[in-house]
């Protein structure tokens, strides 16, 4: 093989680039990271929403899989037969429970209103409460505007549309996989393609396995909380139940808000019961946070709270509400990422 320095003329220097030259190219490489930032950032709707089909994707594969096994049917029939099912299901839940929620979230809605001003009667009646407030009061033009601007800047009707791109986008993903997956294998050189397949399969069993954690986790949630506020007495406790229950898909942030128009429809009947139902949220909210969700949660991978915290803080101003909503799943494949590419990998410290 042919050396520069040693085919050089006797007693000529090889040619080098020049300082400047090597400047250049820093700058050109700099410059071209910059633009792929720049135009990443201009399309980080469609890659969450993408990341959002993935999720749909290795959720219905986890379904459609063992079905087709039992039933030794084909992987897209299994596949249309979950889609179907998951759609008729749906369809008999809205239909036979859909008229009592809608009639519910209706009355929640109505009550919100005159809850608020039994609020504001009973913090008159003590001192801590006036100051609090007058705390409120003070910056009550500054929270209505904000509330105001909530519909325009949320987008109800596109996150609706948004949802349902991602649901189709998981459907065609969860069809046909293997091509998805050569496509992406064929972007690496070939001596790295079975390592990096390895790294694929380990997100998407790490994605299936945090999916089944979180489903029953939603419903322990919701089912404590159903039985807590029924117990007690709380006014409307299916639709308070559906709203922890959801909530918690966004850890730690969702189930706290979930709580507000649970104490609020509390207090419109009495304060004792507000303490009540502040009570039952403490107790369920205790026991999703340190037994249930770690147990559940811990066939994923084992993820610091702190860190999931710091995900949520992270995503949703990089990728809005879907961020948020999103933040765990992207956290728990970048956490294997991290541990089999950087540590693995780049740091050759592999678990013995």
């Amino acid at each position: 093989m042919s050396n520069p320095d040693f085919d050089a003329p006797r007693g000529q220097i090889p040619h080098r680039p020049s300082a400047d030259t090597i400047f250049f190219r820093r700058v050109l490489l700099t410059a071209l990271v910059v633009v792929i930032m720049l135009a990443l950032w201009q399309v980080s709707l469609v890659l969450i929403l993408t990341f959002g089909g993935i999720v749909v994707a290795v959720a219905l594969r986890n379904i459609a899989a063992p079905l087709g096994r039992w039933l030794r049917v084909p992987d897209r029939l299994a596949l249309l037969i979950t889609v179907l099912d998951i759609a008729a299901i749906s369809f008999g839940f809205f239909y036979f429970f859909g008229a009592m929620a809608g009639q519910q979230f209706s009355a929640l809605a109505d009550k919100l209103p005159g809850t608020i001003e039994s609020a504001k009667e009973w913090l008159g009646g003590s001192m801590i409460g006036q100051q609090f407030l007058g705390g409120l009061l003070s910056n009550s033009g500054t929270a209505t505007r904000l509330l105001e601007a909530l519909p325009l800047a949320g987008g109800i009707l596109g996150g609706i549309g948004e949802a349902i791109l991602m649901i189709v986008v998981g459907i065609y993903l969860a069809a046909d996989p293997p091509i998805y997956l050569n496509g992406v294998l064929r972007l690496v050189p070939p001596r790295r393609r079975m390592r990096v397949r390895e790294i694929l399969d380990a997100v998407g069993d790490s994605l299936q396995k945090w999916l089944l954690g979180m489903t029953f986790d939603m419903l322990l949630l919701g089912a404590m909380t159903f039985v807590g506020m029924s117990i007690i007495g709380v006014p409307l406790p299916f639709a308070l139940a559906v709203l922890s229950g959801v909530a918690v898909f966004v850890p730690y942030i969702g189930p706290l808000i979930a709580t507000i128009p649970g104490l609020l429809l509390a207090l419109s009947v009495s304060p004792t019961l507000a303490v009540y139902a502040a009570i039952v949220y403490l107790v369920v909210l205790t026991i999703e946070g340190n037994i249930s969700q770690p147990l559940f949660q811990r066939w994923a991978v084992s993820l610091p709270p702190i860190l999931n915290l710091l995900a949520i803080l992270a995503f949703a101003p990089l990728f809005g509400i879907w961020g948020a909503v999103l933040a765990t799943p992207l956290a728990v494949v970048l956490l294997v990422i991290v541990q089999m590419v950087y540590i693995e990998d780049v740091l050759d410290d592999r678990k013995r």
